[in-house]
């Protein structure tokens, strides 16, 4: 039942190239490296914090870091979390 066929270089190149077309991207938004990987760990933060009710001890350990280390994380990046559960909480009252 097993599928074999053999792919070539060139067969990979061409399906990344399919995934990058339908990743949706806003050209107009230019950020640097530093606020990329910013917004990354932001938004991994807030999905470990929401998957383990925000129990730090639980989101630290699926992040893979230490607790006092996502403390510092939270409190650098306070008012976006805020702003994030905030625009979450309202999404939410809108559906019901």
């Amino acid at each position: 039942m097993g599928y074999n066929k053999q792919y070539t270089w060139q067969d990979e190149q061409d399906a990344l190239w399919e995934v990058w077309d339908e990743i949706e991207t806003d050209v107009n938004v230019i950020r640097t490296l530093p606020e990329e990987i910013s917004l990354i760990e932001l938004r991994a933060i807030y999905q470990a914090l929401h998957n383990n009710d925000g129990n730090r001890t639980k989101a630290a350990a699926e992040l893979g870091i230490g607790r006092t280390n996502l403390i510092a994380k939270i409190r650098k990046y306070k008012n976006e979390l805020e702003e994030i559960i905030n625009e979450s909480k309202e999404s939410f009252c809108q559906i019901n």
